[in-house]
């Protein structure tokens, strides 16, 4: 395993991070703590030493498997996880899950406590109650260091960075969502120790792809290897999040992790100058700008183009139909199918004359339909 320095704080943490959102579950979606608890000391075997999860994940199972799998080993690793400030909730509330997390944590102090979830504007209204608790808990020694986890644009970013007495953040960095590179460059150049999650895209660049696998010099086994390859070239990156589910896709990631992945100048030229040219491509196609919506038949048209640009750009074709089933199946609040995939159109052309694109929307909906609904 290769470790890096974690910004000012020098800590010396393994590239490779585990994130505990994904865990092998039961067939009743519980999960399944023997096996979960295998996965986490496994991973700390193979030298993996931060550990992330949330107060939520998994319906509060995570923590508790994590604090059953490194009981023993917790002088050895660090944990970081999450309060939801944006849930309503007292003061004493949350304090309360802070208790609750030490106690499935079966430890005494957390290393990395985050706000989570932030965009600029959750951020001003739950900034200082979570400097009052966050004060408190440090004074305490049960939690030693504080961060945020984003949600927003870049220059929000920056603004979120130069706001708080922050030691590290999360963040979102992969080959298809490079938008924070330059605030992650200036965290970094500040200091903060920064994780990155969504390496693989959430599982999207895990999906079998050519395109991806040809970005980076080099032989690669899967699209997965390009997309952690390239966040860890970052030198930048302090860690990269995993969420991973059993112990091939552990042992997949750690083979990568314990190699030192170094890029070129020329390397990340012709990486940016191709993936530069994909997002061209997709942008010709659909802005995402939502000057079509709402559709009044309930189509989702700019995710269903999204799909559309992963097919046809980025050669993640299984991935791109999975998220399209996934569509037809959505629900309103009342459980009632509410299908929002292409096939629901009715060509009523209410949104053509609204797309600055001139798209001919009614026409690329019938072939997405075609494409990744046959």
């Amino acid at each position: 395993m290769v470790y890096r320095t974690f910004g000012k704080l020098g800590y010396r943490v393994s590239q490779l991070g585990f994130g505990a959102m994904r865990l092998p579950t039961r067939e009743d979606g519980r999960v399944d703590m023997d096996r979960a608890v295998e996965l986490i000391r496994r991973a700390v075997e193979l030298g993996v030493n931060f550990f992330d999860s949330h107060h939520f994940y998994h319906n509060g199972e995570s923590e508790e498997a994590l604090g059953r799998a490194l009981e023993g080993v917790r002088d050895k690793v660090f944990i970081q996880t999450k309060i939801p400030m944006y849930r309503e909730a007292t003061e004493d509330e949350r304090w309360g899950w802070l208790e609750e997390a030490l106690r499935k944590l079966r430890t005494d102090h957390i290393d990395f406590y985050l706000m989570h979830s932030m965009t600029w504007e959750r951020f001003g209204r739950e900034f200082e109650p979570f400097m009052e608790l966050a004060r408190k808990a440090m004074d305490q020694g049960i939690v030693r260091h504080i961060g945020f986890s984003f949600h927003d644009t870049p220059e929000n970013l920056y603004k979120i960075i130069d706001s708080g007495p922050f030691d590290t953040m999360t963040v979102q960095y992969n080959l298809v969502n490079r938008s924070l590179e330059e605030p992650i460059a200036y965290a970094a150049e500040k200091g903060m120790g920064v994780v990155i999650m969504g390496p693989v895209g959430g599982g999207m660049l895990a999906a079998p792809s050519e395109e991806i696998r040809k970005l980076l010099p080099g032989e690669a086994k899967s699209s997965a290897e390009v997309a952690l390859r390239f966040v860890l070239a970052n030198p930048n990156v302090s860690v990269a999040l995993s969420g991973m589910s059993d112990l091939q896709q552990l042992e997949e990631n750690v083979s990568v992790a314990s190699q030192e992945v170094v890029l070129t100048e020329e390397d990340y030229r012709r990486i940016r100058e191709a993936l530069e040219e994909k997002k061209r491509l997709g942008e010709l196609y659909c802005t995402a700008c939502g000057y079509c919506m709402p559709c009044p038949n309930g189509v989702d048209i700019p995710a269903n183009f999204r799909l559309m640009n992963l097919h046809r750009i980025y050669g993640l074709t299984e991935y791109a139909k999975g998220q399209y089933r996934r569509l037809g199946e959505k629900k309103d609040k009342d459980g009632n199918l509410t299908p929002a995939w292409a096939e629901a159109c009715l060509e009523c052309g209410e949104c053509e004359p609204k797309c600055p694109q001139k798209i001919p929307i009614i026409k690329q909906l019938q072939e997405v339909a075609e494409v990744l609904g046959g």
